[in-house]
């Protein structure tokens, strides 16, 4: 029974359970709280780390002027792709607790992911079951690639919690069309996009369901049809306040700081990466095998699968906000079809809603087993705990096991053997934002691939050529800079050249 409690659920239980599922939710994602942000996307981390370390020295007194004109050139460095709210949360934290620790990031994106988690559980208890809601927010919680993603300091773990309570504002709105709803999911939507622009696919895939199917005009309806009880239903709708005072507040947010916010920092070259520029990619079949691939190394294509079967079964009502949830993800890969085959953080909202898809199937097919009797039902549930406890002790092992604490030592190590002041060319990994967050050094990047054709035209007036991507280094540079300069420092993994000896 879709949407009430399953037979044979009892609530105390039931209760208990999301207890556990909530609290090692949480635990899990406290190991190794204190390792360096290098075991997820390490480029985005670095580059949120150097925004807030950026803010929080631009406001403490110039003791240290130098590691605070360093902080503040690095900071201005960073293109600007979203609003920095985190970061500035994150500065504000610091100042309270009195020094820089980058830790505390993951205290606020781990927050934000049990929010999310507590959005889901409650939108999927209302469209399917209570079991089946613990098992969509369990796959929510421990799939590994859930665990790693939400401790990452970007803004991505902050956009998932806002989309999920958008969807649970837009459900309760069908439910009552009451005006406390409808600025809820406003709110939430336009929040959703603000904090990063791409959380209007989802919240607008979203309302967009959930509104027509309020004008009647449901998935199984067809939006041209001779039915005038449908057309009626449409030019009323048009005409609810409510829906179009939601509507402004979903874009208004992002709009206004599109337009008043751009400055020198704002990054132009987000076009450059859309279907704009790469509408080839869209219709190369390779474009969606690269995409799939990705997919499924992140959560498994047969979990990806049901969950979209789960989708197809639902009731209308339910159906509507699903299948804007899935029609926005769509829109949003074909939209950014560079990222969406290679970076794995664009695949988040896709977790959030396969979990409530799956917490869906799960509904339907606990319904059937409890009518099998209670050695079905224990094999059920002990199932669902064997797969939640993999996947957890899965992730929790990645994080135990990969060990950065000795890296920022090593970076400083570096930026120590070159002067701050001068003037470095290399080659180095995450677009040199390790050598800036831990060396506080800064240095432009050698062309990737390059060899020695027109060295001293591309090198200018550089002093030193910093090597800390021995393996990336092409062949011919390599056996340019051995015959032609010295070596001025050198340890395990780097080298550096003295361009002007």
């Amino acid at each position: 029974m879709l949407g009430g409690h399953s037979p044979g659920h009892s609530k105390w239980a039931l209760g208990i359970a999301g207890v556990v599922v909530f609290t090692f939710g949480l635990l899990v994602r406290l190991v190794d709280l204190t390792d360096p942000p290098l075991d997820f996307n390490p480029t985005r981390q670095l580059r949120s780390a150097i925004i807030a370390r950026g803010m929080y020295y631009g406001s403490q007194p110039e003791d240290d002027a130098l590691h605070r004109q360093l902080a503040l050139t690095h900071w201005k460095m960073m293109e600007r792709l979203e609003p920095p709210l985190l970061e500035w949360v994150v500065a504000s934290t610091y100042r309270l607790i009195g020094g820089e620790q980058v830790w505390a990031a993951r205290i606020y994106t781990i927050f934000f992911w049990l929010i999310g988690g507590a959005a889901l559980h409650d939108l999927a208890r209302r469209m399917a079951s209570p079991l089946g809601a613990l098992v969509g927010v369990g796959y929510f919680f421990f799939l590994p690639f859930s665990i790693l993603a939400s401790r990452s300091f970007q803004p991505d773990p902050g956009m998932i919690m806002l989309i999920l309570l958008t969807g649970w504002s837009l459900w309760r709105w069908a439910e009552k069309r009451t005006w406390r709803w409808a600025l809820l999911a406003g709110v939430f939507g336009g929040a959703a996009a603000f904090v990063k622009a791409m959380g209007i696919f989802f919240v607008g895939g979203m309302a967009a369901g959930v509104v027509l199917y309020n004008l009647g005009l449901d998935a199984q309806a067809s939006l041209i049809t001779d039915s005038k009880w449908q057309v009626r239903n449409l030019k009323f709708g048009l005409r609810d306040l409510q829906v179009w005072v939601m509507a402004g507040l979903m874009v208004t947010p992002a709009l206004l700081y599109a337009v008043l916010g751009a400055d020198e920092q704002s990054s132009p070259q987000i076009l450059h990466w859309t279907v704009l520029s790469r509408w080839q990619d869209v219709l190369s079949l390779s474009f969606y095998m690269r995409w799939m691939i990705r997919v499924s190394s992140l959560m498994g294509p047969g979990v990806v699968l049901a969950s979209f079967i789960g989708a197809l079964l639902i009731p209308p009502k339910s159906r509507a906000l699903l299948w804007g949830f899935w029609i926005g993800y769509g829109l949003y890969g074909l939209t950014f079809p560079y990222h969406i085959a290679t970076h794995d953080y664009y695949h988040l909202p896709l977790l959030a809603v396969v979990s409530l898809s799956l917490a869906v199937l799960a509904g339907f097919i606990a319904e059937k087993v409890w009518e099998q009797g209670r050695l079905t039902r224990v094999l059920f549930i002990v199932v669902a705990l064997i797969a939640a406890i993999y996947n957890g002790w899965i992730g929790r092992s990645i994080l135990v096991g990969q060990d950065f604490s000795q890296h920022p030592a090593y970076w400083q190590e570096i930026g120590d053997s070159f002067p701050a002041d001068a003037k470095a060319v290399g080659v180095t990994q995450d677009y040199g934002f390790r050598l800036m967050y831990y060396g506080w050094r800064t240095i432009k990047l050698w062309p990737s691939g390059a060899g020695s054709e027109n060295f001293e035209e591309q090198v200018g007036e550089a002093d030193y050529f910093v090597v800390t991507a021995l393996n990336q280094l092409d062949s011919d540079l390599k056996e340019y800079l051995a015959a032609q300069y010295p070596i001025y420092a050198e340890g395990i993994g780097y080298i550096i050249y003295h361009l002007r000896p």
